[in-house]
């Protein structure tokens, strides 16, 4: 199975009490039992079936696990398709010593041994949205979960980008840029918010907004004319332009002729980039798993207490021997127990470690891949090019740069400057005249470049890797 999105919804205000903590947990777990029935379930504990909207093969399991005041609730729901696919989605709620935390991963992968790819577009449940809706504010870390914002103004948008640039941000915001009050494609920015409730904050500014982003964050970091940015958390003053993806809104609008098409297909290619950024960097809340392994040894401790009282009152009865018989029976059966106990705890210990060490790896090459992947298909927009000005430094010795073919002509490639592919199968360039004498005209006195390769996994076009 692999993960395709995960979220993290934290509720921290008016928590310090225990009883106020299991108020708001039994509260959410409600909110998640009524989705649940909505579904068809039967009932909210153990084990059942619902109706899958596509009507797959769908069953759910609830499980429940306490520590004290400390307790963990988690609904899965598994969907299997007819050719095999299966998609599972997990929704935990943690009543902890501090907080409520809700916790919802999906997953993607197959019930039989076939190595075949599997298209799959990860929508925001239901549920999620129910969840943001109760009221009280949700944190995601140190950032304020919020549905669509309105930024009108000079004053707000400076606001904005002193935001944009706070060093405890974690998570994406996505800014609308509107012109005359309209986005570049109907509704853009409700669409957006819809899509990304709960993995990122969705901005729409206007004119004078725009102008205060330009004004505080710089020209090619900037979001106006009706273009589309996402701005990934730690973002500084002299980042690179290229990490925040931009769709200006003369390609969006260049998308398709039909408006309503352009638009599916920019909410999808915004949608999985953020996904699958969140599927490779939201970690798991580490509570879950110390209040399973305090819940186990707890349980483990009762019974060997349980045998070891056993054997003493069978030591006091050794006269009687049908009793010493159903003792040795019980004593059996309780060993049979511990052995179960144990063997649970040390795969649990296991799947601990398992679970830090790839949550310890960011992920980095994964989340490279799979932001390209989301804009190299042939049905997905590549963002534009970031602006030139006084931030956009000559290339230095040493560094690296990334450039597209986007057509030709008849003496030389046209390319654009473009962000890492992510891929890693880069080859020598020996020949590629029309992409050489293209980098020449484009890179017009930097053109002295130390290394040239070609990307042998990127289609529509090439790219081309130049190092100086």
């Amino acid at each position: 199975m692999q993960k395709v999105a995960a979220y993290i919804l934290e509720r921290t205000e008016d928590l310090q009490w225990p009883d106020a903590r299991k108020a708001e947990g039994d509260r959410l777990r409600a909110v998640i039992e009524a989705w649940l029935k909505n579904k068809g379930a039967s009932s909210v504990d153990g084990t059942g079936t619902y109706a899958a909207v596509d009507g797959s093969d769908a069953s759910y399991q609830v499980t429940t696990v306490a520590d004290g005041e400390r307790s963990w609730r988690i609904f899965e729901l598994s969907e299997v398709t007819p050719e095999g696919r299966k998609f599972v989605t997990s929704v935990s709620v943690t009543i902890g010593h501090k907080n409520v935390v809700v916790f919802v991963t999906m997953e993607v992968g197959s019930v039989a041994t076939s190595i075949t790819r599997i298209d799959v577009d990860p929508k925001c449940p239901k549920v999620v949205r129910d969840l943001l809706a109760q009221p009280g504010g949700w944190l995601h870390g140190a950032s304020r979960l919020r549905g669509l914002s309105q930024v009108d103004g000079f004053d707000a948008g400076e606001a904005l980008a002193l935001e944009i640039q706070n060093k405890d941000r974690t998570i994406p915001f996505a800014v609308v840029s509107r012109v005359l009050g309209m986005t570049a494609l109907p509704k853009l920015d409700e669409k957006l918010a819809h899509d990304l409730a709960g993995v990122a904050n969705v901005y729409s500014i206007d004119e004078d907004a725009s102008w205060a982003l330009t004004d505080v964050l710089r020209k090619p970091l900037s979001t106006y004319g009706g273009a589309v940015r996402i701005y990934w958390p730690r973002l500084a003053g002299n980042d690179d332009p290229f990490r925040h993806q931009l769709w200006t809104a003369t390609r969006l609008q260049s998308i398709d002729a039909d408006p309503k098409t352009a638009l599916e297909r920019i909410r999808r290619q915004v949608r999985a980039i953020v996904m699958r950024a969140s599927a490779a960097s939201v970690v798991r809340p580490s509570e879950i798993d110390e209040i399973r392994e305090a819940a186990a040894r707890s349980e483990y401790a009762a019974l060997q207490a349980k045998a070891s009282a056993l054997e003493d009152l069978k030591a006091k009865a050794s006269s009687l021997a049908e009793f010493k018989d159903i003792a040795d029976s019980y004593a059996a059966e309780n060993d049979k127990l511990r052995h179960e106990l144990a063997a649970r705890d040390t795969e649990l210990d296991q799947l601990r470690g398992e679970v830090k060490r790839l949550e310890a790896d960011k992920q980095a090459l994964i989340f490279q891949l799979g932001q390209a992947k989301a804009i190299s298909e042939a049905a997905e927009v590549e963002p534009d090019a970031p602006e030139q000005d006084e931030a956009d430094q000559p290339p230095t010795p040493g560094e690296v740069r990334f450039y597209k073919k986007t057509h030709s002509k008849p003496a030389y490639d046209v390319l654009v400057r473009v962000a890492d592919c992510g891929h890693t199968a880069w080859r020598g360039a020996a020949k590629a005249d029309k992409a050489k004498k293209g980098l020449a005209r484009l890179l017009g006195d930097h053109r002295e470049w130390k290394s040239l390769q070609h990307c042998g996994s990127c289609t529509g076009g090439g790219m081309w890797k130049v190092q100086w």
